[in-house]
């Protein structure tokens, strides 16, 4: 009588080709993943400097209700608002950035570049000067004006 042998063997494990075929797989995805996830710090500025945009003209909309209370909507004028005092006024909005950050706390200050006239740059941009917001102020026919730059965050 012959020995009897196992005809059906059971496999332990992967096989070389499944775990290449695995590892291929999770190389495709961290490809496709990876540029996604390394600019969300680009995203996070430009959404903050829209976040400041958007600031500014709340500030303003204080200021310009302000200076319509106390009859402050000439060329000139001054008015205490957002629990600061005297806030210049061109036409009863703010007369440049320096006055609108006085109702406006930008946080961390050092994020923020203001040294240019009507500008306020996020300072860790790859290009502070294409990542901010100009502030072009109201006159005697027209709105103040907030205008957005974000290509360079």
């Amino acid at each position: 009588m012959r020995p009897r042998t196992h005809l059906s063997s059971r496999q332990q494990g992967f096989t070389l080709i499944e775990l290449v075929i695995v590892i291929v797989i999770i190389g495709i995805l961290a490809a496709i993943a990876l540029p996604k996830m390394t600019d969300l710090a680009g995203n996070a500025r430009a959404a903050t400097v829209k976040g400041v945009a958007g600031s500014l003209a709340s500030a303003n909309t204080a200021i310009y209700s302000a200076a319509q209370i106390n009859n402050q909507g000439g060329a000139t004028g001054s008015v205490n608002a957002c629990g600061t005092t005297a806030i210049a006024t061109v036409y009863g909005y703010a007369a440049d950035t320096t006055e609108l950050l006085k109702c406006v706390t930008l946080s961390p200050a050092s994020d923020f570049n203001t040294a240019t006239a009507n500008v306020v740059s996020h300072a860790g941009s790859t290009t502070p000067a294409s990542c901010n917001v100009t502030y072009v102020p109201g006159t005697a026919t027209a709105t103040p004006q907030y205008n957005v730059t974000v290509t360079g965050c």
